[in-house]
C-alpha cells in the first residue's frame, strides 16, 4: 500500500518542514498553524497508517509482536526516503512527536531540527501501567483505547458532526474555523452514501492508544545535542505534564523548553498563531529560518 505525501503548498525546491500529527487528528486540522511556515518551507505530512488510502483495520488481536509507535517512526523514514525528503525540520504533535523523535535518533543526518509540541512523554508510573497491560495481553483494556472505541463515528451530516463536536470539552478552545477543518477533512461520505463517517476510525485510534511507546526515558538522552530541538508544553495539558516536562529539561538541557500559557494538549489547533510565532522566533534565533520563497497556496 503506497504511502501518500500531503503537500500544503507548491514549493518544490524549498526546504522541507514535516508535520507529524496527533492520534486521531487529520493533517488539515493543522492548516492554521502550518500556513505561517509556507512562506519559508515546502510544508508536508506523511500521515500514519490510519489515514493511508484504503487503509485496512489495524492488526488485531494483540500479540507480543504487535508493533508499537516505532512502526510510525519507521513509516516516516520510509516515506521520507520514498519522496527524497532531506534536511527536514521535523515538527511532531503528541504521538507524532514521539515518532519524530525516534526518527531523528535513527537518522539524524536527515534532519535539521526537531520541534516537539506537547509530546507524549508520559510519567514512569503511567508507562508502567501500559507495560503491564501489554504483558498481560490486555492492551484493549487501556482506558484511552476504550474511550476511542466508544467514539461516535457516524453522522447524519457534517453540520450534525460540527454541532456535536462544538459541544465537547475537547474542542472548547478551538475556533469555529479550526473545528470546521476537523469536520470537513476528518469525515467522508459513508460507503453507502448514508451520512458521514470518521476518516480516522475509532479502531485505529484505539490501536495507537493501546500500543504506546514504553522506552521513552531510555530514548530521550540520545536527543541531547543531536539536532537543535524546541519543546513546547501546553500550560494546562493533561498529556505532557509538569512532572515529565521537568524531567525532560534535565535529560535534554541542549533543547529550548517553553510553555504556552492558557492552553492544553491541543494548542497547535487552539492557538496556532502563538505557536507559530514561537517556532518562527526560535528558528530565526537558531539561524535555521530560510529566506522567503514564492509559493502557491
Amino acid at each position: 500500500m503506497p504511502q501518500q505525501l500531503i503537500t500544503f503548498n507548491a514549493a518544490d525546491n524549498a526546504p522541507i518542514l514535516h508535520m507529524a500529527v496527533a492520534n486521531g487528528f487529520v493533517p488539515e486540522t493543522y492548516m492554521p498553524l502550518l500556513t505561517h511556515f509556507t512562506p519559508y518551507y515546502r510544508v508536508v505530512c506523511l500521515p500514519p497508517r490510519a489515514l493511508w488510502q484504503d487503509a485496512p483495520e489495524p492488526p488485531l488481536p494483540y500479540t507480543p509482536d504487535t508493533p508499537d509507535w516505532r512502526q510510525v517512526a519507521d513509516d516516516l523514514l520510509a516515506g521520507m526516503e520514498m519522496y527524497d525528503l532531506c534536511d527536514v525540520v521535523a515538527v511532531g504533535h503528541s504521538f507524532g512527536g514521539v515518532a519524530s523523535a525516534l526518527a531523528v535518533i535513527q537518522q539524524p543526518e536527515r534532519f535539521k531540527a526537531l520541534i516537539l509540541l506537547d509530546p507524549t512523554f508520559l510519567p514512569e508510573s503511567i508507562v508502567d501501567v501500559i507495560r503491564a497491560f501489554k504483558k498481560a495481553g490486555m492492551q484493549d483494556q487501556n482506558p484511552l483505547a476504550q474511550t476511542a472505541l466508544r467514539r461516535t463515528a457516524w453522522f447524519q451530516s457534517q453540520q450534525e458532526a460540527f454541532e456535536r463536536f462544538r459541544s465537547r470539552k475537547l474542542f472548547e478552545q478551538w475556533s469555529d474555523e479550526a473545528l470546521w477543518l476537523y469536520v470537513q477533512h476528518g469525515t467522508r461520505p459513508a460507503p453507502d452514501n448514508n451520512g458521514f463517517v470518521l476518516r480516522w476510525s475509532p479502531a485505529w485510534e484505539a490501536f495507537y492508544f493501546s500500543t504506546g511507546y514504553t522506552e521513552t526515558w531510555h530514548m530521550l538522552p540520545k536527543l541531547n545535542g543531536l539536532v537543535p530541538t524546541l519543546i513546547i508544553q501546553g500550560e494546562t495539558t493533561d498529556t505532557y505534564v509538569d512532572e515529565s516536562a521537568e524531567r525532560v529539561r534535565q535529560i535534554i538541557p541542549s533543547a529550548t523548553h517553553w510553555q504556552l500559557p492558557g492552553h492544553g494538549h491541543l494548542f497547535p489547533q487552539s492557538a496556532p498563531d502563538q505557536t507559530a510565532a514561537k517556532i518562527l522566533a526560535w528558528l530565526e534565533a537558531e539561524k535555521l529560518l530560510p529566506n522567503q520563497i514564492e509559493t502557491t497556496h
